[in-house]
């Protein structure tokens, strides 16, 4: 039988999703976890292969198990630490595969767009410590969007094209937070925040939008700009062309513009 779980983590305090030899990953400490409830190996598959300090509230993954999805539910909320959490878990079909079956994936990268930083939100959003231009990053995030190659913005691996389809990229200003936003069907390796890195250096005024666009046409890493930190990308949402996720919350503000309700979660302590 196979399962599909919606997982959120805080990325702080993980090497990363994919499993690493004596690294704490996201990867590890579900297959852990999955292992304590069915007295035996679990392998897990993600939708994501998100980096070390990445965030995530919409990662998918799927296991073969042959145990009841209310069980995994209850089961992982009593089992895993803090800071990683199975949000559902939902029969599949035999040939349900959290990656490869997934049509595109969304990310929102955070920045707390005010003089002084947060304590509170120093984790999950980056505090560039200047003045920002939200509609010239936005201008020269709609320059990627489409078919492209996308040598300058990711590592490309020999056995990899760095072609790929951008269907959304925007950023917007939702005080006092600035918001980027992407969705495609696939990224390359640091491609999302070498992004918004480069959108960064145009905020600042260091660069013109259609810097974009030039980058985009040189295919070489070099020519991006820095890649932003970690801390302020989360991975949001994975799509699939099967039944969504029906008893799933809106993602909540600040990462999205739906602002969600305590009634909205998925399980509720009676």
């Amino acid at each position: 039988m196979t399962l599909r779980l919606l997982v959120a983590y805080d990325g702080t305090d993980f090497a990363g999703y994919q499993v690493q030899p004596e690294q704490r990953t996201v990867q590890g400490t579900l297959e852990d976890a999955l292992a304590s409830i069915g007295g035996r190996p679990v392998r897990i598959r993600g939708a994501g292969r998100t980096d070390a300090g990445v965030h995530a509230l919409g990662q998918v993954v799927s296991l073969d198990a042959d145990v009841h999805p209310d069980v995994v539910l209850r089961s992982m909320a009593a089992t895993l630490p803090a800071d990683v959490a199975v949000v559902d878990a939902q029969d599949a079909s035999d040939d349900f595969d959290a990656r490869r079956s997934a049509l595109w994936r969304s990310y929102t990268y955070l920045i707390w767009g005010c003089e002084a930083p947060h304590p509170l939100y120093r984790k999950y959003a980056l505090w560039p410590r200047r003045k920002l231009d939200c509609h010239r990053m936005d201008d020269a995030l709609r320059i990627v969007v489409g078919t492209f190659d996308f040598s300058s913005f990711g590592r490309v691996r020999d056995d990899q094209s760095p072609v790929r389809t951008m269907t959304a990229a925007s950023c917007v200003y939702d005080a006092p937070f600035i918001r980027i936003s992407v969705t495609g069907e696939s990224f390359l390796h640091q491609m999302v925040r070498s992004l918004v890195g480069t959108a960064l250096e145009v905020g600042a005024g260091r660069r013109n939008p259609s810097w974009m666009r030039d980058v985009l046409a040189a295919r070489d890493r070099a020519a991006a700009g820095p890649v932003a930190p970690a801390h302020g990308l989360t991975l949001t949402d994975v799509g699939y062309d099967a039944a969504p996720w029906p008893s799933r919350a809106p993602i909540s503000w600040p990462w999205s513009d739906r602002i969600g309700s305590a009634s909205e979660c998925v399980g509720r302590l009676a």
